[in-house]
């Protein structure tokens, strides 16, 4: 189990300039135990209605955290739209359980309203979370995460390098598995029911 969550773990260290590089595709570890990983941890960030937000009230669902920003040019917009694929290949009730939570990791131009506009685009229950970058580095170095920002200059400005994973939590805010970039939608979808299975596990152990 041990060896499982430090290679769990060290998938973090993937990261890309919201063009991650070429990976092996994800293990199918659908049928497997999922380990509680030791990364993670509460959240509280300002929301896209710019409130006051902690993680902890969304205890009792699934959640989906991925750290992005609204002009990536690629990863971004691709993990939300595969993640709308996904919530739509769910039953209305386990949608009901399973929260997304958008991240960004450039504070300087995600601004609440920037990131409410920006989720309207798609087609997932999503909490989109911004704030200073001292909050946000902190919010990264608890789940092992990356970021920082790119020498490259494009038409929209600079870049930022980040971690591309999906971490997913169960419903007691515990991690315990991590959805790689080049998962396909069958796969999340697998592993949103993996998440779900186990906050059933934790309801009727009480």
């Amino acid at each position: 189990m041990r060896r499982r969550i430090l290679i769990a773990v060290a998938l973090l260290s993937l990261v890309g300039a919201c063009a991650p590089s070429g990976r092996a595709p994800a293990e199918d570890t659908t049928t497997e135990e999922l380990p509680v990983l030791p990364i993670g941890g509460d959240v509280e960030l300002t929301n896209q209605d710019g409130q006051p937000f902690s993680l902890s009230s969304l205890r009792g669902n699934v959640v989906l955290i991925f750290f992005g920003y609204t002009m990536c040019p690629d990863a971004c917009p691709t993990t939300l739209s595969k993640l709308s694929t996904a919530y739509s290949r769910l039953t209305d009730e386990e949608r009901s359980r399973v929260k997304a939570v958008y991240i960004s990791i450039d504070p300087e131009r995600d601004t609440p309203q920037v990131m409410k506009d920006h989720l309207s685009y798609f087609g997932v229950d999503a909490v989109g979370l911004t704030g200073t970058v001292e909050q946000v580095s902190d919010v990264a170095r608890r789940f092992g995460a990356h970021f920082e920002k790119s020498q490259e200059k494009t038409a929209a400005g600079y870049l930022m390098s980040h971690t591309v994973s999906i971490f997913g939590l169960d419903a007691k805010g515990q991690t315990r598995l991590l959805i790689d970039y080049e998962a396909s939608v069958d796969l999340v979808v697998r592993n949103i029911r993996q998440l779900l299975n186990a906050d059933q596990q934790v309801a009727d152990s009480r």
